[in-house]
């Protein structure tokens, strides 16, 4: 936990005023000791609704196209090698374009249109946020795997996450536990890992799981998760 306090000399004159006494510090500031803490806070969404995931949503569509183009290549081939590497070629590629399939395109669109302010000395990354336990309930809980999204930026203290709903700052100091946590069904385990954070001191929630959602391409987004997770495990203390 940060503690910041400016020096305090000792008191030499006690003067009085208005019946009162009070202590003169000779031009010198008392003690201010500024304790942070971890904070969340959490509102409606503006962007990230049931219509804004919708959108998000159909991006999954374009998959289908390379489906049935290969479908139509193998009705007009005779059977064979080809027959056997046409499809293996199509997922491939399809794995290639996963991240833009999942609409990170939108999601980007998106967080930009928050306005985030961002220091120059400051990295930043777009991302969705999971909350444990769960803040997004019913079916939309069940629908979408993410609670928000937003960009996730490092000052020289803390995390700090800007999403459209959801905002909080965890100090490093109160992150216990930096770990990779597989995606599961969603990605196939091909997207590439979430990171998760076991944090203290955040009312209401025991852990906190991100994942990259700027990268088009899925080279880009693993090496933008094993970038995002360096920075976690460097800033927290983690290893």
């Amino acid at each position: 936990m940060r503690v910041r306090c400016k020096a305090t000399p000792c008191p030499n004159a006690i003067v009085a005023m208005h019946g009162k006494p009070k202590l003169d510090f000779l031009g010198i500031s008392p003690t201010y000791c500024a304790v942070s803490a971890a904070k969340i806070e959490v509102g409606p969404p503006k962007l990230f609704t049931a219509a804004g995931i919708f959108v998000i949503n159909t991006y999954g569509l374009l998959l289908i196209i390379p489906f049935l183009l290969s479908v139509l290549m193998i009705s007009l081939l005779k059977f064979g090698v080809l027959t056997w590497l046409v499809p293996i070629v199509v997922m491939i590629g399809t794995a290639y374009f996963l991240p833009y399939a999942v609409g990170n395109a939108r999601v980007v669109k998106m967080v930009r249109a928050l306005n985030v302010p961002v220091g120059q000395a400051e990295e930043s990354f777009v991302v969705q946020l999971t909350c444990s336990p769960r803040i997004s309930s019913g079916v939309r809980a069940v629908l979408e795997d993410a609670d928000d999204i937003g960009c996730l930026r490092f000052t020289a203290s803390e995390l700090v996450f800007h999403g459209d709903s959801i905002k909080l700052s965890v100090p490093f100091d109160q992150i216990e536990q930096v770990r990779r946590q597989n995606v599961g069904l969603r990605g196939l385990f091909v997207y590439g890992s979430r990171i998760a954070l076991v944090v203290s001191g955040l009312p209401g929630v025991k852990s906190l799981e991100f994942a990259e959602r700027s990268s088009w391409l899925l080279p880009t987004s693993r090496r933008t998760t094993r970038k995002l997770f360096a920075c976690l495990s460097a800033k927290a203390g983690k290893k």
